[in-house]
């Protein structure tokens, strides 16, 4: 009986005695960080299909802007900043004509297009790429990529594309 009391009392003061450490426990990171980067955007496969991206993003020439901006949306900025990076180790002469719908006078459209495109670069030249390897160009209302006079094809001429 004394022996198990025995036992029973060092149990006790060593569970008593670990329980007072103060001794900092460290658990690892063990998260697939390679999952959460996909293509080298920070962004898990997942993430990206949601803003409409499949794939690389770097596979994307085309970003679009709303009604009469030039900010980027977060589908864009992610699609711009592939080619920035892409170009921080790949020099390459780029091209980046801004459109605008027609909405708007020949002039206006000129300038919007301009100041698109010039986001673009700026946004490209922030992620890596060398300015002086980025091109801009307006087209205004000049080039539309689909002539119809709806909303939808408004969308699709409020573009930058981006040419290698």
């Amino acid at each position: 009986m004394n022996r198990k009391l025995h036992i029973s009392l060092l149990l006790i003061l060593g569970l008593t005695l670990s329980a007072c450490s103060n001794k900092e426990v460290v658990v690892a990171d063990t998260t697939d960080t390679a999952t959460d980067n996909a293509y080298g955007t920070g962004l898990s496969e997942a993430e990206l299909r949601a803003l409409g991206i499949n794939g690389n993003p770097i596979d994307y020439k085309t970003v679009y802007f709303e009604y009469n901006s030039s900010g980027m949306d977060r589908r864009s900025e992610v699609i711009v900043d592939a080619h920035g990076r892409y170009l921080s180790s790949n020099s390459a002469e780029v091209s980046l004509a801004g459109h605008a719908d027609e909405r708007g006078s020949r002039d206006y459209n000129l300038a919007l297009g301009e100041r698109r495109s010039n986001t673009v670069s700026d946004r490209m030249s922030a992620s890596g790429a060398n300015s002086g390897d980025l091109s801009t160009i307006s087209y205004g209302e000049e080039r539309p990529v689909d002539s119809s006079h709806s909303e939808a094809a408004w969308q699709k001429n409020r573009r930058v594309e981006i040419s290698y």
